[in-house]
């Protein structure tokens, strides 16, 4: 089974003849260059992220600057009018001094002191304190002393 028997040859024609083709070939174009060839259109570069604009970098930096304004206001400007501090227990400094021509004497300086200073002030006013009643103290020694 080689498949369908050939078809008959034409009825007047002449079996030995060779065969003629159909019509004539038609002259070949050249392909294109590669160069002149239809191609995908280029792909679009991706947008800049948000922090490429310098613009961005800028708003961010003056809302933060505004915000820290703010804070610092609020925080400086609160309405408590007075606040209060607990005071320590009272400063008891006792002076012992014995001298010759007189009996020996106590002095005892009690002060309570409750002040709205800061630190630092507060440290400058106890320490002005402190120095005026050394002084005062050395004053009543020279004088007991005869001097």
């Amino acid at each position: 089974m080689a498949g369908p028997p050939p078809p008959p040859p034409p009825p007047g024609g002449d079996p030995t003849r060779p065969t003629e083709p159909l019509r004539p070939a038609a002259p070949r174009q050249p392909a294109p260059p590669y160069a002149e060839r239809e191609r995908y259109a280029p792909e679009a570069p991706p947008p800049d992220p948000w922090w490429g604009n310098p613009w961005a970098a800028f708003s961010a930096g003056l809302i933060g600057v505004l915000l820290g304004a703010v804070v610092g206001y609020l925080i400086g400007h609160n309405n408590a009018p007075t606040k209060t501090v607990a005071s320590g227990p009272a400063v008891t400094h006792t002076v012992t001094s014995t001298s010759t021509k007189t009996v020996p004497k106590v002095t005892t300086v009690t002060s309570k002191t409750v002040t709205q200073a800061p630190a630092n002030e507060q440290k400058r006013v106890e320490a002005e304190e402190k120095v005026k009643t050394l002084e005062r103290e050395n004053e009543e020694l020279r004088k007991a002393e005869g001097g």
